[in-house]
């Protein structure tokens, strides 16, 4: 099994990152990694069905909502359909954390198997994935912030 875990600090206080990261369709996060979204449900065993950019081979991937805890400002969603992903049992989390009162730390972890693909080829996908989510919720989240009014 295969664990990434990756952090940002974001300028802007935790529950405003929250709106942007607790949003299982996951929007806000999907650009460059995902062209679309639908969901079926609502809350926990909630699925989204992304389909993927062209890059990843196009297609279309599935994960279900596992946990969902607006107050700790965490989620855990599992891979039910890998589509062209070369991941099993695969896993994601995502946490939201104050650090003070006007920024806060998001933490995002896949855990997997690798199928068929070298065990660095699969850590570099992951991380990859993880590193442009983060950075597309770095931009939402500070632009929701900059149209805050006091």
């Amino acid at each position: 099994m295969i664990r990434v875990e990756r952090a940002i600090r974001i300028a802007a206080p935790a529950a405003l990152a929250w709106q942007v990261l607790g949003d299982f369709t996951a929007t806000d996060l999907a650009g460059g990694i995902c062209k679309g979204i639908t969901l079926q449900g609502s809350g926990v065993g909630a699925v989204r069905t992304m389909v993927l950019e062209d890059r990843f081979g196009g297609g279309y991937v599935c994960e279900r909502l596992e946990s969902f805890d607006p107050v700790d400002r965490f989620m855990s969603y599992r891979l039910i359909d890998s589509g062209p992903v070369p991941f099993a049992d695969y896993i994601g989390t995502i946490r939201v954390t104050p650090a003070g009162p006007e920024a806060c730390v998001t933490v995002m972890t896949s855990a997997f198997v690798p199928v068929e693909i070298d065990e660095e080829t699969a850590r570099q996908m992951s991380v990859s994935n993880i590193e442009t989510a983060l950075a597309n919720a770095r931009q939402a989240v500070l632009a929701r912030a900059g149209s805050r009014t006091p």
